[in-house]
């Protein structure tokens, strides 16, 4: 049975399509998956902006699918979220499509360490000298299931 989540269906307020990883030989240690969340009119809080929590999901759900990648081929539900540290640090506009990316920093045995980030997709020199804008920052770890370790 597959599971469900908040941000992949076409009635999502926030839609990931797809990821796209680049695995890392280390233990997963280096992999990362990127992708592109579009933040629709249904998750909007204040007038114009997207709700903290939609942030949130998008942060749990990259967490999760990066830590599903830690053993080198991607196997869908094969861990939990089981800790994250969100930091909000600029608002989302409404109708927003945003580059998510999420790399595995640290793996110990079925513990899997992600550091994942909301940013602008393309990235560029900004008048204040700012190389990316980061919108959401969250550092997470997720356990792999016994039987996918």
């Amino acid at each position: 049975m597959k599971g469900k989540d908040l941000c992949h269906s076409s009635t999502a307020p926030v839609r990931i399509s797809h990821y796209a990883v680049q695995y890392s030989g280390n233990d997963g240690v280096g992999t990362t998956i990127s992708g592109v969340a579009h933040f629709t009119p249904h998750a909007e809080s204040h007038a114009g902006f997207c709700h903290g929590g939609s942030m949130t999901s998008v942060m749990d759900d990259i967490i999760g699918w990066t830590a599903f990648h830690a053993t080198g081929q991607c196997i869908p539900w094969s861990g939990f979220t089981a800790q994250i540290n969100v930091t909000l640090k600029r608002p989302i506009s409404v109708g927003s499509y945003l580059k998510i990316t999420g790399t595995i920093t640290k793996r110990e045995g079925r513990k899997v360490w992600v550091h994942a980030q909301i940013l602008v997709a393309d990235t560029c020199e900004f008048e204040d000298g700012e190389a990316e804008v980061v919108h959401c920052a969250a550092e997470g770890l997720a356990i792999l299931k016994r039987d996918s370790a």
